[in-house]
């Protein structure tokens, strides 16, 4: 998805995840804001967050990795 990601739902609050957050599979890791819709990208698997590879507020192209889900 094309678009603007952040990692948490609104300027002052906390993350969604941080590297070392154990996450279930379906838990709201990040949201894409594209043409002022929100979506949200979910775990498709459960696992610990190894490393986030963009920074809150960056334009993302289809096919990025985003983060990494040990």
């Amino acid at each position: 998805m094309v678009g603007t990601a952040y990692r948490s739902p609104g300027p002052n609050a906390a993350t969604f995840i941080e590297v070392g957050s154990k996450v279930p599979q379906g838990q709201t890791l990040l949201i894409i804001e594209a043409m002022k819709t929100f979506n949200p990208i979910k775990a498709t698997k459960a696992g610990t967050v190894g490393q986030v590879l963009i920074d809150n507020g960056q334009p993302v192209e289809f096919g990025q990795p985003l983060m990494i889900v040990e």
